[in-house]
């Protein structure tokens, strides 16, 4: 967890009174932040507190753990804490659940206080309660003397509802030779059902008087400052609510944003000239007076802590930013030649030119036009002879020389070569689907030129010459341009564009396949769509007529009859459909198992349109043999890896009839011949 600095408002403390030296703070002596990481952290240091530690980010009654996140806690009972009070998502803050009894939850020894000095105590804490009947926790701090004398005690009363962290602060002060005091926290609620609590960010700082600083000739604590332009800085302080017997003055430095202090040599009275370049910055920088940003405070102590950085109180900082004198400068560029009749476009790049620098575009030394901050020009008709150059008109901060020149370029401008592109089609009628070829033929356009497919005006394909396409629709226009690869082409476009006559394609959706018993018909009946005029069915075998729509098929065997149609502009389409004829099932009467590949295995025969639950072989004692509910697949005389021995077999088969859709059972014996 990062350390935050608070900036402490009296609307949002809870302070205790009775203090008078509240006015100013100083860096904080202790920030107990308790870490930051991913996961779950380690314990607190034996002896800080009587709860015991867990691993969970949702610990019980007497029970604390060190979390960056905690959800859901108990049955929701508890709210989301997705972070620490600083919004540091991996920062742990410690989650507590109370003991039942009220208790001292956290006791810590703080060391190297200063005595006869007021310091601040400050933490944030949560009530991670959710439920409104829950016990509120309420908390007592106490700062004690090593001996147990106390020093301050200040009570939280009922930390209410809410998901937001609340800080509290109280003042006390240290007696004379005191430099260690222990911080004890007293749980005051009974715990059980709620008096749950996240604490976070435990902070000891010295508190003093209000110290203010100003800048003579500024209204701001924040200075700019061209580099050289001003020697030297006025710097006052005044203090507020003096509480300090005897005031101890120090200047201090920062060059990295305020994360640490050097004191400034001899610099000890409420004034300080700051010389630029001078100790003040030779006290933080090998090279004093560089640009940068420099920020300059005023630390008071009692006059017995003097140099004792915990023991002081600090002003908010000076901010002195020295900003570096800027060189502008402007370069302009373009494309390497321009071509005779189009535009060329040339474009300016500033250095240190500000946030808004004017450009005046000058042609062979004349105002192109009004200076303006766009950084392109173009230059509409250029010749061979035209001089481009450009002034920059910077309004960088702190810039001296304003004006400057760029650099001058005149660009040939070269001609533009005759290109042309003729384009030829492989059909401009067509039947839907049907592949067209369209292709290009560049004239004088250089090894490698560029070309656009259009339809209907729409660039639709740019790989190469050859343009090939089954997407077209009746009425599409396709054309071509090209720009060459000699220098300066331009895009041409191709005198003629093919007009596409696209006729409907007819379509056919068979019934699905069929089954027959022997003897039966069918009525062969698909749907089509499309101007049809002629239908050819083939073979013609068992088929009524084979040149209509919807012919009476009487197969004797199991045939696929395909279906072609035909409209007048010679659209085809074609599609099949499979009539099986069932004969009643017969098994084979035996079989010979012996490797020639015939009859070697015991099966419904492949020509019966069937579909079988199971196929059963059982020897002479009834013990099955073999089993299948593949109608591909038959018994091979074995069982278990070992030969049967020849002779009958019974077997029994379940099936669908493909005709009457019912289970039927058969029955029988089959011969093993060996």
């Amino acid at each position: 967890m990062r350390y935050v600095a608070i900036i402490f408002f009296i609307s949002l403390w809870r302070v205790a009174d009775g203090q008078t030296c509240q006015g100013g703070l100083g860096d904080p002596i202790v920030n107990i932040s308790f870490g930051r990481g991913a996961g779950l952290g380690p314990p607190l240091a034996r002896g800080i507190t009587n709860l015991q530690y867990v691993n969970d980010p949702c610990p019980s009654d007497g029970q604390y753990t060190l979390a960056s996140y905690t959800s859901g806690c108990h049955r929701n009972t508890w709210i989301t804490v997705p972070h620490d009070h600083t919004g540091d998502n991996s920062g742990y803050f410690m989650l507590i659940n109370a003991s039942v009894t009220p208790s001292e939850f956290y006791v810590q020894t703080i060391n190297g206080l200063c005595g006869k000095t007021s310091y601040q105590f400050a933490a944030w804490m949560m009530n991670v309660g959710f439920i409104k009947i829950q016990i509120r926790p309420n908390v007592t701090f106490q700062i004690e003397k090593t001996d147990g004398t106390i020093l301050q005690s200040y009570n939280t009363g009922d930390i209410p509802l809410g998901n937001d962290w609340k800080p509290y602060a109280f003042y006390f002060s240290t007696p004379p030779g005191v430099s260690s005091v222990v911080i004890r926290m007293i749980n005051n609620a009974p715990g059980g059902a709620g008096n749950d609590l996240a604490l976070d960010d435990i902070t000891f700082r010295a508190a003093g008087p209000l110290v203010t600083t100003t800048v003579a000739g500024y209204n701001t604590n924040a200075v700019s400052i061209c580099e050289g332009s001003v020697p030297v800085l006025h710097l006052t302080s005044a203090l507020e609510n003096n509480c300090y017997a005897s005031v101890a003055y120090q200047w201090q430095a920062s060059v990295d944003s305020g994360a640490s202090w050097k004191d400034i040599a001899g610099a000890n009275r409420p004034t300080y000239d700051l010389l630029l370049g001078g100790p003040g910055l030779r006290a933080l920088s090998t090279s004093p007076g560089l640009p940068g940003k420099y920020q300059y405070r005023m630390t008071v102590a009692e006059s017995d802590n003097a140099g004792i950085r915990y023991c002081s109180v600090a002003s908010d900082p000076v901010t002195v930013r020295i900003v570096p004198l800027p060189r502008p400068s402007v370069t302009i560029s373009s494309s390497a030649y321009g071509c005779v009749g189009q535009p060329q476009l040339f474009v300016a790049t500033p250095v240190d030119g500000g946030p808004g620098p004017i450009y005046q575009w000058k042609l062979n030394g004349v105002n192109a036009g009004a200076g303006t901050g766009d950084p392109g020009y173009t230059l509409s008709s250029p010749v061979s002879s035209d001089v481009v150059s450009c002034a920059m008109i910077s309004n960088a901060t702190c810039a001296v020389n304003r004006v400057v020149m760029s650099n001058s370029l005149s660009v040939p401008v070269l001609p533009v070569p005759a290109t042309g592109v003729d384009m030829t089609a492989s059909a401009d009628h067509v039947c839907q689907d049907s592949l067209v070829l369209f292709t290009g033929a560049p004239s004088n356009g250089g090894s490698n030129p560029s070309f656009g497919w259009l339809v209907n005006g729409i660039v639709v394909d740019t790989s190469r010459p050859v343009f090939a396409t089954r997407q077209l629709r009746d009425g599409d226009v396709v054309g071509l341009s090209m720009k060459g690869s000699l220098v300066c082409s331009p895009w041409v476009r191709a005198p003629e564009t093919v007009a596409m006559t696209v006729w409907e394609t007819p379509t056919i959706s068979v019934v699905s396949d069929t089954v027959i018993g022997v003897g039966a018909s069918v009525v062969l009946d698909p749907i089509y769509t499309g101007p049809i005029i002629s239908y050819l069915w083939s073979p013609a075998t068992g088929l009524s007529d084979a040149g209509v729509a919807d012919p009476i098929v009487k197969p004797d065997t199991t045939t696929r009859y395909l279906l072609e149609v035909a409209t007048a502009k010679g659209c085809r389409a074609w599609a099949g459909v499979k009539v099986g004829v069932y004969y009643d099932l017969k098994m084979p009467g035996a079989f010979t198992p012996n490797g020639d590949g015939l009859n070697d295995i015991f099966r419904i025969p492949p020509v019966v349109p069937v579909k079988i639950r199971r196929l059963i072989v059982f020897n002479r004692s009834g013990a099955m043999l073999f089993s299948t509910g593949n109608v591909g697949e038959g018994w091979d005389g074995g069982a278990g890896g070992v030969a049967q021995p020849g002779g009958a077999y019974v077997w029994v088969v379940e099936f669908e009839n493909p005709v009457t859709h019912r289970v039927e059972q058969r029955k029988g014996v089959v011969i093993l011949v060996r």
